[in-house]
């Protein structure tokens, strides 16, 4: 597996021989031909590649405009690359001076932090749209809920832990459960210190709440 340097190297010296055949093709085909090249392949590769952008889960480049240019770029690199090897020594030597420039460019120049896709920016939003849901939520709890209905929420929330819950949710049943022991603590200290002596069973109300006739 390539390291992240040599695939940078390798890419800069691709562009570089890219982009010398690019110029090449306009010195052999002139000017307006090699305009008209590449208006026609951007007119016909960007259509598709914005379909097949719009319609793939994971998008699989992240502009088709840039894929049309690449392909238009590509397509009148061909015919100057031919037209570079047919000068031989001289062709092969400007292709190679380029290419390096290219990778001397690309390492002096601070690598870039990858863009996150249109899927992964998505995610983001629903995740955190979910947090400020969940926090929405704990804010709920510190009303002065009765404490039958923060016994009910300690039960609920021995039930979430116990079928699995996922990380995050496992961090808001931290944050509830914290809410309800300090409710606990505060409106029936005698109740709260048997039922943590008894090992905090899942079920507080027979140590928190009034036996029936008190």
């Amino acid at each position: 597996m390539r390291s992240p340097l040599v695939r940078r190297i390798l890419i800069a010296g691709g562009l570089g021989v890219g982009t010398t055949g690019v110029l090449a093709g306009v010195l052999l085909l002139g000017p307006l031909a090699a305009s008209i090249l590449l208006a026609v392949v951007f007119a016909l590769v960007w259509p598709l590649a914005a379909v097949v952008r719009h319609v793939a889960d994971d998008a699989p480049y992240q502009s088709a405009v840039i894929v049309a240019g690449a392909a238009a770029a590509g397509v009148l690199c061909m015919p100057g690359l031919v037209r570079l090897l047919a000068w031989g020594a001289v062709g092969i030597a400007v292709a190679l001076v380029v290419a390096g420039l290219f990778i001397v460019i690309d390492l002096a120049t601070p690598e870039r932090r990858e863009r996150p896709s249109r899927q992964q920016r998505a995610l983001e939003r629903l995740t955190e749209a979910q947090f400020q849901e969940e926090e929405r939520l704990i804010a709920a709890l510190q009303c002065p809920l009765s404490i039958e209905e923060l016994c009910g929420v300690w039960t609920e929330t021995a039930t979430t832990l116990a079928q699995g819950a996922g990380p995050r949710d496992r961090q808001a049943v931290a944050e509830v459960r914290r809410i309800c022991l300090d409710e606990f603590e505060r409106r029936n200290p005698d109740g709260f210190n048997r039922w943590i002596d008894a090992g905090a069973p899942a079920n507080p109300s027979s140590y928190l709440l009034p036996t029936p006739g008190e």
